[in-house]
């Protein structure tokens, strides 16, 4: 099941979601908090990050999918199958993170380890970076910075300006990490030379 792009919650979407959850809006929206809070909770108990942002997700694609016509016969049942998809969206989005953490670590020690002094691979990065085009140089430098509490909130942030999902932004990123990797392997490789 595909979703594509960040779906925002329609009025149309809503009404359809709530029609579905009750016969009056008094329990359509008591049934509608009750099974957001338990979603909150599934994703809890799984070790999802920000499960309040997850269970929303999860309620608007399937608000979509109703918006869209598709039949649903146990809605109950079919919101913690998009549930489960949202939460193995996440927690690979996850690991991929923390191994792109891992290797930007790595490839930073594995420099540091070698024979070029901080000036030098200080001056190597500069050039490195300096070869990006300057949307380029931006975005791999914002992505990658850790400053602030919560880095994960400024992606997001930085996905939402550049008009891009979270994937798209993840992808680009490394990429361009990438590029500048082997940059950097070559600078530095030429700084060695005797």
């Amino acid at each position: 099941m595909t979703f594509g792009p960040k779906w925002a919650l329609s009025d149309e979407g809503l009404r359809r979601l709530l029609d579905r959850l009750g016969a009056s809006p008094e329990e359509s929206g008591a049934v509608y908090e009750r099974l957001h809070g338990q979603l909150v909770d599934f994703f809890d108990w799984r070790g999802v990050p920000e499960a309040e942002t997850a269970a929303d997700e999860t309620l608007d694609r399937v608000a979509r999918r109703l918006t869209e016509g598709e039949e649903v016969r146990q809605l109950r049942s079919y919101t913690y199958g998009v549930a489960r998809h949202v939460m193995q969206e996440r927690l690979r989005d996850q690991l991929r993170e923390r191994q792109a953490a891992r290797s930007a670590r790595a490839l930073a020690d594995g420099v540091a380890a070698g024979a070029a002094s901080a000036e030098e691979r200080q001056d190597c990065l500069v050039r490195c970076l300096g070869e990006l085009a300057d949307d380029e140089r931006e975005l791999v430098v914002a992505y990658y910075r850790t400053s602030g509490p919560l880095p994960v909130l400024d992606r997001r942030g930085l996905a939402a300006r550049l008009g891009l999902s979270a994937g798209a932004l993840r992808t680009r990123a490394h990429r361009l990490r990438l590029r500048l990797e082997e940059c950097l392997r070559g600078c530095l490789h030429e700084g060695t030379k005797p």
